[in-house]
């Protein structure tokens, strides 16, 4: 039976991704993952009969993980009221240039030149991203520790150096940069994360080897065990 096979991979990708996407439900999720299977008999057919058991369930993690991508950026777009097209993804840097804005109110976006990008007068609004992206922002501070909001609070509103912020709370410079960045990496993860990848669903083999391999047939057990774009274990958080 499907659900019996794949029913704890289900569950652990729906609710990693409702980890990243705060706003979403791992129920919600869960049920879009299913749906992938009733929309993909043939190419699950596939990968079960021509694949052994350990690579033919990391295709199927790899469209479960697609599927629940799109899903959350479709979802997060829609409960910011901005549409999906407009979808920006955050890094430190961004993070940075909007946090001013939003704890003094201006919501002024900075050229690209200010951000590094170019040598060019355009401001981040082209596109219609930059309220979209001060909302995700703004709403996504509201969740954060009282600590974490009032550290960024010192950085970006009141546009304290780290020694001063060190001086303050009777830390190390070392200690207040760590704690930025912290906090900056909570707000990252509620944001979704970086530029999610599209993965791979197919096997690279090495010249010689065959789709089965009868001697590797380990089974996916491990509900903490996700898989690179490379197609290389790693461990989630």
């Amino acid at each position: 039976m499907v659900v019996e096979r794949y029913e704890d991979l289900v569950g652990h990708i729906a609710y990693e991704f409702s980890r990243k996407f705060h706003m979403i439900e791992a129920a919600d999720i869960r049920q879009e993952l299913w749906l992938w299977f009733l929309e993909h008999p043939k190419k699950l057919k596939h990968w079960e009969t021509e694949y052994d058991d350990k690579n033919s369930i990391k295709l199927v993690a790899r469209s479960l993980r697609n599927a629940a991508k799109d899903y959350c950026q479709r979802e997060k777009a829609k409960s910011l009221g901005y549409r999906v097209e407009d979808n920006y993804y955050y890094d430190k840097q961004l993070l940075e240039a909007i946090l001013p804005g939003i704890f003094n109110g201006s919501r002024v976006p900075p050229s690209l030149t200010d951000m590094g990008y170019s040598n060019t007068k355009k401001v981040l609004s082209e596109g219609n991203n930059w309220l979209a992206m001060c909302a995700d922002v703004e709403k996504c501070l509201k969740k954060i520790s009282i600590d974490q909001y009032m550290i960024l609070s010192y950085r970006f509103s009141d546009g304290l150096e780290i020694n001063k912020i060190a001086e303050d709370l009777s830390v190390s410079q070392d200690a207040a940069r760590m704690r930025i960045n912290r906090a900056l990496n909570t707000l990252l993860n509620m944001l979704g994360g970086n530029r999610p990848r599209k993965e791979r669903d197919y096997v690279e083999q090495e010249p010689g080897e065959t789709a089965s391999n009868e001697n590797d047939n380990e089974q996916w057990e491990n509900p903490t065990q996700t898989f690179s774009e490379d197609g290389d274990e790693e461990n989630d958080l």
